[in-house]
């Protein structure tokens, strides 16, 4: 019976260093023409591994500014489960406000998730869009304006990830008429014990804010 638990206790502590030092691959493509959109997010380790969600549609409710999205979940073992679902402006409210509440309680919440992100690799990176407002000059305004927006959120990737790799881009103008074309892809690298680590550091600096709180509050209230 030992023998059963020394070897179970063996496996098990091979398997959580594996898990440490695998590498998970992020791959995430985004497609959006006119009111239509297309989302496909693939998690892999190794290449046995693999995760997909795709949202083959999102749109936006023009009664309520509700973001109506169909998710497809399908997994390495072939497993598929479709469902749809409803995105409000109250949902995300309240999301912020949750990260708001958790960014206070969390010192140096920021720093330790900068530090995380410095050690993700991105590349293939892709970036191609097509815009046009109906006549020339609006849509070569328009196209010059996405050409310094890009540049902008490069220089922001560059500076929070590993960039790798020369990124693809280009800005096509449409100059007859209106169209609004996107096609964004890149994939995010990075070690599982990094993640590991991270949670560990907010949850470690979550319960210091926290006891820090309770001792100030008994401070004030003299112990009572």
């Amino acid at each position: 019976m030992m023998q059963w638990i020394i070897l179970v206790f063996v496996i098990f502590c091979l398997s959580f260093i594996l898990l440490m030092f695998s590498t998970l691959h992020i791959h995430f493509h985004l497609f959006h023409r006119n009111d239509n959109s297309d989302i496909r997010i693939t998690l892999r380790i190794y290449r046995f591994v693999k995760y997909t969600l795709h949202i083959p549609l999102v749109q936006v409710d023009a009664e309520d500014h509700a973001i109506k999205i169909k998710e497809e979940k399908k997994a390495s073992l072939g497993q598929k489960k479709d469902k749809k679902k409803r995105i409000t402006f109250d949902q995300l409210n309240n999301q912020y406000t949750l990260f708001n509440k958790t960014l206070l309680h969390v010192q140096n919440l920021f720093h330790i998730i900068r530090h995380f992100l410095s050690k993700m690799k991105l590349s293939d990176l892709q970036w191609h869009s097509a815009i046009g407002l109906g006549d020339a000059s609006s849509s070569a305004v328009a196209a010059g304006a996405a050409w310094g927006v890009k540049g902008i959120v490069l220089q922001v990737m560059n500076s929070f990830f590993q960039l790798q790799g020369v990124p693809s881009i280009s800005v096509v103008p449409v100059f007859q008429a209106l169209h609004s074309e996107t096609r964004f892809s890149c994939m995010v690298s990075f070690k599982i014990g990094h993640a590991i680590v991270v949670m560990l550091k907010i949850v470690k600096a979550w319960r210091k804010s926290k006891r820090s709180s309770q001792v100030n509050t008994e401070y004030m209230t003299g112990g009572v």
